[in-house]
């Protein structure tokens, strides 16, 4: 019963997820938004459908989340903001005596509007196609160039100053293309500058854990939470390796070890170092060392006269 009730909670929040494929057709619709001046604050934790982004326009404070892995604190100052996943618990704090300004959107995910789309959309910024297959329950970005700003700046206005009602709708929407453009770009930035190692790092750490394992790259981008196809490319533009061909490094490695100082037969250290079969093994040795299994175990390593 209660694996019915997580899985259920499960879909209900993949289906307000702005990351979700199943919501690719849908377009966006401003639900609330505020710019408001706080010097003491203290919100109940909470929840709702929509996704959020928080802005701090100047001065600082302190936003909570809740996950099924962690709770977390973030200390936001001037420039930085959040965007808050659909159905991610999460309270706001400003500590008495602290100014600070924050521009908020809550944003939901409708049918697709009048032929816009994500789908639509993210297939004209690559940007944006990249951001949303890195799902997070809350990301924190820096807006160091105030495009940002501005742009939440506008909606604002926009909301508050509608006269047209067809142009109301036609300058909303742009704003909301401009919106989620700019948050793909300053997210695949901000990873660039990161240079992807924090992922790169987290499949190394799961391979060098289960290498003995039957291992599916299906498997390792869902344990550090990326889509395979991008984890492939990501792997393979920051390593210049396919994660198939580092798994088979990491195995012969080991390998490599027990054939130097144990005495267990060839096909029994192939099985214990994740290989299906002693062909396979075979070949892969001899294909990253340059001889076969029982000749390297036979000089004991010293494999520098094949070379």
């Amino acid at each position: 019963m209660k694996d019915f009730i997580r899985e259920q909670s499960v879909q209900a929040a993949d289906n307000v997820s702005l990351y979700s494929r199943n919501n690719r057709d849908n377009w966006f619709k401003v639900n609330r938004y505020y710019a408001m001046n706080f010097d003491f604050f203290e919100m109940e934790p909470h929840t709702h459908g929509e996704f959020e982004i928080m802005y701090i326009a100047s001065g600082c404070c302190n936003i909570y989340s809740w996950t099924q892995k962690e709770e977390k604190r973030w200390e936001m100052k001037e420039g930085e903001y959040v965007i808050i996943d659909g159905d991610t618990k999460h309270q706001l704090e400003v500590v008495r005596g602290v100014r600070c300004r924050i521009l908020n959107l809550e944003i939901s995910l409708l049918p697709q509007v009048e032929d816009l789309s994500i789908k639509k959309l993210s297939g004209q910024s690559k940007s944006l196609e990249d951001f949303l297959k890195m799902p997070v329950p809350i990301f924190k970005g820096y807006d160091a160039e105030g495009n940002l700003h501005s742009i939440l700046t506008d909606i604002h206005k926009q909301l508050q100053n509608s006269t047209d009602e067809m142009e109301h709708k036609v300058m909303q929407n742009l704003n909301l293309a401009r919106l989620l453009i700019e948050l793909g770009r300053q997210r695949m930035k901000k990873y660039r500058n990161d240079g992807g190692s924090k992922y790169v790092r987290m499949a190394l750490a799961y391979m060098n854990n289960n290498y003995d394992k039957d291992i599916r790259i299906e498997d390792i981008a869902e344990e550090i939470g990326i889509s395979s196809a991008y984890l492939q490319r990501l792997f393979k533009e920051q390593t210049g390796k396919t994660l198939v061909d580092k798994v088979n490094e990491l195995r012969i490695e080991k390998a490599k070890l027990l054939l130097e100082t144990s005495r267990l037969p060839v096909t029994d250290i192939a099985f214990s170092v994740g290989f299906n079969n002693r062909q396979h093994f075979a070949y892969t040795f001899r294909k990253l060392t340059g001889c076969s299994p029982s000749v390297y175990c036979k000089h004991r390593g010293d494999y520098q006269i094949w070379i």
